[in-house]
């Protein structure tokens, strides 16, 4: 029989956890890209925490823990499935204005970020699947759930510094690689 501390303690589990599901299953479907490998990778990060839980100080943020037993599954699920995407590069410099267009509808794009991802299209998926998984990870932590630098550099356990570089080299691939979706899709004002 269970004691009644084990079945208030998975309550807890339970009720902080159905807070947070939807933006760690929009995370797991962001970065893999696969919908039943990112509805595994969620179930093995669930289950890992719960049984961690006991390691979970309360007070503590809930979500930033989860979030680090999330990343370590899609690492290592990554690790097992990883697709090499060919990149084509154009060996075309901008000219300034058409730098800043692509500035302007990179930052029209990234004022709703969710409502970029319940529109995305194959142009968008290939963008965000051109990026290293370091840029993606970052990227998808700090534009669409928001985290802070030293957040994302615990999860990652990476210095600060490389969480902004891969964040600045993430941010300048999608501007040059969406500004023509951008546009077409009418985000630029």
């Amino acid at each position: 029989m269970a004691s009644e501390a084990y079945l208030r303690r998975k309550r807890e589990f339970v009720q902080l956890l159905s807070e947070h599901r939807d933006s760690l299953y929009r995370f797991c479907t962001n970065v893999i890209w696969d919908k039943g490998g990112a509805e595994d990778v969620l179930q093995e990060a669930i289950l890992s925490a719960y049984k961690a839980f006991d390691n979970f100080q309360v007070g503590t943020d809930f979500r930033a823990w989860m979030f680090r037993f999330v990343i370590n599954k899609v690492f290592n699920h990554n690790k097992r499935y990883r697709k090499e995407l060919q990149l084509q590069v154009s060996s075309e410099e901008p000219d300034l204005l058409e730098a800043l267009e692509k500035e302007n509808a990179y930052s029209s794009i990234l004022q709703d970020p969710q409502a970029l991802f319940e529109r995305i299209d194959d142009r968008v998926k290939t963008a965000l699947l051109s990026l290293g998984p370091g840029e993606r990870m970052v990227f998808l932590l700090r534009s669409v759930e928001g985290f802070t630098y030293r957040e994302i550099a615990s999860f990652l356990d990476i210095p600060m510094g490389t969480v902004m570089s891969h964040l600045f080299r993430s941010r300048a691939k999608l501007r040059e690689s969406l500004s023509g979706y951008a546009r077409q899709m009418g985000f630029m004002r």
